[in-house]
């Protein structure tokens, strides 16, 4: 999908159109959109109760508004990467480690330090990135919220 804020203010039009094919809006409501902002409107729109009353309607123009008014800076925010992302790949490069250095009779648990180093980096890879790029924990919104109380 090229132009997701296009595709969530259209969505939430049709839908309040009644415009909108059979699915439309249970695949909207159903798929996450790679903008955090665009997909916290997204899952602000599915928790409406449905069928809409007036007050529904009102909160899902507010939603399309919200969307509409949204910059592409707002919207092409980085994500932070997971920590399980940096674990995963420091496994795989620490099995790679001891596939190499497997010695026969030794037993599986020999070396153990070649999956725990690599994981560890691999995490801190993914901690030094994310706050290279002021994004998740570093973010300087959440930063701010956290001086204030926690988040």
């Amino acid at each position: 999908m090229q132009d997701e804020r296009k595709y969530v203010v259209d969505t939430i039009g049709a839908f309040l159109n009644g415009s909108s094919g059979e699915r439309d809006w249970d695949d909207f409501t159903s798929t996450s959109l790679r903008s955090a902002e665009l997909n916290s409107i997204r899952l602000r729109a599915a928790a409406l109760d449905l069928p809409l009353n007036a007050d529904g309607e009102t909160v899902l123009m507010a939603l399309r508004d919200e969307a509409q008014l949204l910059t592409e800076a707002d919207i092409a925010k980085l994500r932070p990467w997971r920590m399980v992302t940096g674990v995963v790949c420091g496994l795989l490069a620490g099995a790679v480690l001891w596939w190499n250095s497997y010695i026969p009779g030794a037993g599986l648990f020999q070396n153990p330090q070649l999956f725990l180093i690599p994981a560890a980096l691999g995490i801190v890879v993914v901690s030094l990135r994310n706050k290279r790029k002021k994004v998740g924990p570093y973010d300087p919104e959440v930063v701010a919220l956290n001086r204030h109380g926690r988040v």
